[in-house]
């Protein structure tokens, strides 16, 4: 996500990285750049094998990364603003050790 967030800043810019707990159950990263951002239409695919934004992208970091969060039962939210960046959300149930 942070590789992602800094190739969309040809030009350079600011990665923002939020860590806090959303309540008693969650936690939130959030990672936000100062990028180009990503028309609205385009979100829905992020994630899915072989889609890439990039001349050069896979479609597979997104595809891994997604999985993972998915593995620990974590949900993953993109909100893009064109001409501003993009953010992403990923939130993970908290577990108690045993």
């Amino acid at each position: 996500m942070l590789k992602n967030a800094i190739e969309a800043m040809p030009n350079g810019g600011i990665v923002r990285i939020s860590i806090y707990r959303q309540n008693s159950n969650e936690i939130n990263i959030s990672i936000t750049d100062q990028g180009e951002g990503i028309e609205p239409e385009r979100i829905p695919y992020l994630g899915q094998p072989f889609y890439s934004l990039k001349e050069k992208g896979t479609g597979l970091g997104l595809m891994v990364c997604s999985k993972i969060v998915k593995e620990h039962r974590g949900e993953m939210e993109f909100h893009s603003e064109l001409g501003k960046g993009t953010s992403v959300d990923i939130t993970f149930p908290l577990t108690t050790a045993e």
